[in-house]
């Protein structure tokens, strides 16, 4: 029994059909078709099975309130790990947003966004990420943020990170103030102040690495 649909999207099922046939076209191997419907499958969030399935997600319309939350929960059941957690946060589209994170050099940032939509996906060798489509504060245009092998905690509406939470003042006169981090780069504790700061969040995703050598933490 097929999902009913109201109305059509044609460009939206072209796109997914373009992807499908040229990914299933490159393919040599049964491993190798396997990996590219399993790739389809995260990053258009639904499920292609066979032949028949695809044809009615491509010939047919936006989908009824129950079918999206019986994908979404297909996804959630067989995410991994932090993909299961963003997914179950239930975050909604046109709503605003904080993401705080460690930034690529390993310190923290508040990110404020207008969310559109989260993806399973893979980023490398990580299988373990997501894709979120949103629009940054100040900008005039959606982007892609990609999160994976991170911690990552998100607050409802737009919120500011004070430098006084993860550093401190060395030195200040009247030209310039010098502020040194309380913590080196990628430290867990530069995530924790954050939150401390920032308060409790509506989700809280914590990937601590412990260093064996010294016990250090990560995050």
């Amino acid at each position: 029994m097929f999902p009913s649909y109201i109305s059509s999207q044609t460009k939206f099922y072209n796109q997914i059909a373009e992807d499908y046939f040229s990914s299933i076209a490159a393919t040599h191997t049964k491993s190798e078709y396997d990996a590219a419907i399993n790739r389809i499958c995260r990053k258009w969030m639904r499920e292609f099975t066979n032949e028949n399935v695809l044809t009615y997600y491509l010939e047919s319309g936006q989908m009824e309130p129950d079918d999206i939350e019986t994908i979404r929960k297909y996804y959630v059941d067989h995410a991994e790990p932090f993909q299961k957690a963003v997914l179950s946060a239930n975050l909604k589209s046109g709503r605003k947003y904080t993401l705080v994170y460690l930034s690529e050099f390993g310190f923290p940032v508040a990110d404020k966004i207008t969310f559109r939509g989260v993806t399973p996906c893979q980023y490398a060798q990580y299988t373990d990420a997501v894709k979120v489509r949103c629009r940054r504060s100040r900008k005039h245009s959606d982007s892609d943020l990609c999160f994976y092998d991170c911690s990552l905690a998100i607050y409802e509406g737009w919120r500011d990170l004070d430098k006084m939470a993860t550093y401190e003042k060395v030195s200040e006169s009247e030209d310039a103030t010098m502020w040194k981090s309380k913590y080196t780069c990628f430290d867990a504790g530069n995530f924790e102040a954050a939150i401390k700061y920032t308060g409790a969040p509506i989700f809280e995703y914590r990937n601590y690495k412990t260093r064996e050598a010294d016990g250090k933490v990560f995050a």
